[in-house]
């Protein structure tokens, strides 16, 4: 958007002409708007004149109106510039620089709840470096002990602060940290920095989640989504239908591909490895703890139900430390399976994730844990690809426990999927979310 278009356009919703006399006895009422229309746009970006005014009638004795507001803030914005008014929203000042703005927000913000803290903490937010925890501190922190404290190292935070939270990756980051003399020592240091960087990303306010952090949005979504059953039954898809990811081509030449060329999943004999294994280890802890009455087919392909198998399943991995047992009590096991397990013990990885999307050799699931931050790992199906067993819209929220294969990552041949569906809002956060953990921490293919 060109200088004059945006001058225009400023001039249109905020003109010198509309300026008027504050109505009798409201006066009182322009520092508070003020301050609580800085803390709103530093908080979202923009936001709608009605839903201003019912947060500051929320917390506020005295009420006002989307009318009056407009009345009695527009001579500061002549005056101050901190903010304006755009149809019927209010912005701040970077986004009167460039109106385009307000549509990218507009469509980001759409299906989002509002972060809306206590009036207290709200108010706070009227100061443009108000932080509510202590993230970016500790990484001007680190960078104060690394490269000692002198002249223009906090230009060079303030920077990086800047690309970090609104880029997708950290393609820059090099040139930011060499054009502010910025030097590494090791590796460790490296590490560390961008430990610290992704932490302090993902615990910051953003106007795209209307005030959460990627963190929160993500815990928010958690809580909301429905569940069912571990257990689908996998429908047929014809070669010239919409594929079931949910990436508008046709299933012959999408997902299909990924089944056909066997990449994505286990060969004849890893699979005969996996559920003899597998197999033998839950017919160990159902005798021990008489989870079911059942009889285990060992053999592999082998008869076997998934319904009981699964019960048994639940109590392995709340006492993952049943294999060491195991182990000990059968001397029948290989070599092969026992390195098998031993792996499993130690690296298997129990949680909630998001399956992004299929590559040729792997499906790409990102751990959502709030102790940790996000990862994506590749992981590959067992008899069929994860494609072809899930079969559902990307991106999808799924339960499971993956484990070592190997130079490998498998999935324990169960997936708990969610039925929920994203809107393009949260799809964007995941896709955001995606790119940088793939820029700076790459894609685990081995546990």
């Amino acid at each position: 958007m060109i200088k004059d278009q945006t001058k225009a356009i400023f001039e249109k919703y905020n003109p010198a002409d509309g300026v008027v006399r504050c109505p009798n006895g409201r006066a009182k009422m322009r520092k508070p708007l003020d301050a609580y229309a800085k803390a709103a746009v530093n908080l979202y970006g923009i936001i709608k004149r009605t839903e201003f005014v019912e947060i500051f009638n929320t917390y506020n004795k005295e009420q006002t109106t989307a009318d009056e507001v407009y009345i009695i803030l527009l001579p500061n914005v002549r005056k101050f510039g901190w903010y304006g008014f755009y149809k019927d929203y209010i912005v701040h000042y970077i986004i009167l620089k460039n109106f385009d703005w307000v549509q990218y927000l507009e469509r980001e913000q759409a299906d989002k709840p509002r972060y809306i803290p206590f009036k207290d903490e709200f108010v706070m937010f009227e100061w443009e470096e108000y932080e509510d925890n202590n993230h970016w501190q500790n990484v001007r922190s680190f960078m104060w002990d690394t490269f000692g404290y002198r002249k223009g190292l906090n230009d060079g935070y303030l920077e990086i602060k800047s690309y970090i939270v609104h880029s997708h990756g950290i393609k820059e980051l090099g040139s930011i940290m060499e054009k502010h003399d910025l030097v590494f020592k090791s590796e460790e240091q490296v590490h560390k920095f961008l430990e610290l960087l992704s932490i302090a990303k993902n615990n910051t306010r953003r106007w795209e989640n209307k005030g959460y952090t990627p963190y929160e949005m993500v815990k928010l979504l958690d809580s909301k989504r429905p569940k069912e059953s571990f257990f689908r039954q996998p429908y047929k898809v014809g070669p010239n239908q919409p594929c079931p990811c949910g990436s508008g081509k046709k299933y012959k030449k999408c997902c299909f591909l990924i089944e056909k060329s066997g990449a994505a999943q286990l060969s004849f004999s890893e699979q005969k490895l996996f559920y003899e294994t597998w197999l033998k280890l839950l017919d160990f802890v159902n005798g021990k703890l008489n989870v079911v009455d059942y009889q285990f087919d060992l053999t592999y392909p082998g008869q076997y139900d998934e319904s009981l198998i699964y019960k048994i399943r639940e109590k392995l991995w709340m006492n993952p430390n049943l294999i060491s047992e195991f182990l000990i009590k059968d001397v029948t096991l290989s070599d092969e399976e026992t390195l098998l397990l031993c792996s499993w013990e130690k690296h298997f990885i129990k949680g909630q994730f998001v399956l992004l999307k299929y590559e040729p050799d792997y499906a790409i699931l990102m751990l959502m844990d709030k102790d940790e931050k996000p990862k994506l790992y590749a992981v590959k199906g067992i008899t069929n690809s994860v494609a072809d067993t899930v079969r559902c819209q990307l991106p999808a929220m799924l339960e499971t426990v993956l484990l070592p294969f190997g130079e490998k990552i498998i999935y324990d041949g169960f997936f708990g999927l969610n039925s929920i569906s994203f809107a393009s809002g949260i799809k964007n956060i995941f896709a955001k979310e995606y790119a940088q953990i793939k820029s700076t921490h790459g894609i685990i293919t081995k546990l």
